[in-house]
């Protein structure tokens, strides 16, 4: 009888394991969102996409773009003439973080591990969002010469930086998602799934009581149009991203 009451209850304990990796229990909290960003953000459950990059990780993703803009039906971010082209922010809530041993006394030289796991959650959620939308060879490949590490703040975040090779989400010759805009559109303004430079950034930490890995991100991109010309992110943009990266907080 004993010998089955501890089965029990080593069952119940696995069971309750697995469903807190499943179920992360902390969310975020918006405190800004700028002007023209998509309100609330949007939310999509993690697990397979990450799994089947070999990551352990499970959570949610919050994100938000730039929003439409009326009378368009289609977000700003897929618009190659708008400064939202391609700019993102968001957060991901994140169980089953492999990176835990890190976490005694971290320092920003202290916690390679982690940073590579940040980076190749932000990289999955890339190479599958262009999947998503008809990419024929979805591209999303970090810089490591690029990285850079910062923190703790006082609150006990690391800041990640990197550059990330990948292509622009444009190029369906139909709308997949009612969100996005047929590539015939901007054809004159830019290539199908043209290449661009992403410049990332992630604010994170692992909160032992909760036993979670959380993270607030952001984006800006470097394109070309058919012109010749060169295009990023603006400033006045790449300052509301920020603001609405360090006003993110969870709970």
């Amino acid at each position: 009888m004993k010998t089955i009451i501890r089965i029990l209850a080593c069952l119940t304990l696995l069971l309750f394991s697995l469903s807190a990796k499943a179920a992360p229990t902390l969310t975020p909290d918006f405190d800004l969102i700028a002007p023209g960003w998509i309100a609330p953000p949007l939310t999509q459950v993690m697990d397979p996409y990450w799994a089947a990059f070999g990551l352990p990780n499970r959570g949610i993703n919050y994100y938000s773009s730039g929003a439409p803009t009326s009378p368009s039906p289609y977000w700003e971010r897929f618009d190659p003439t708008s400064p939202l082209y391609e700019a993102w922010f968001g957060a991901y809530v994140t169980t089953g973080f492999p990176c835990v041993s890190e976490w005694q006394n971290p320092t920003s030289t202290t916690i390679p591990c982690s940073v590579e796991n940040v980076l190749a959650l932000t990289s999955a959620d890339q190479y599958v969002w262009l999947a998503a939308y008809g990419d024929p060879s979805p591209l999303a490949q970090v810089d490591t010469t690029s990285v850079r590490v910062f923190g703790p703040d006082c609150d006990g975040f690391f800041v990640v930086y990197a550059q990330m090779a990948s292509h622009s989400d444009l190029g369906s010759p139909i709308s997949l998602y009612g969100i996005d805009p047929p590539y015939s559109l901007y054809a004159s303004d830019v290539p199908m799934y043209q290449p661009v430079t992403l410049n990332a950034l992630a604010r994170f930490k692992y909160d032992p009581c909760a036993g979670e890995l959380v993270i607030a991100y952001m984006s800006g991109t470097e394109w070309e149009t058919l012109d010749g010309a060169c295009h990023s992110t603006p400033p006045d943009v790449i300052v509301d991203q920020l603001a609405m990266v360090f006003k993110t907080s969870f709970h």
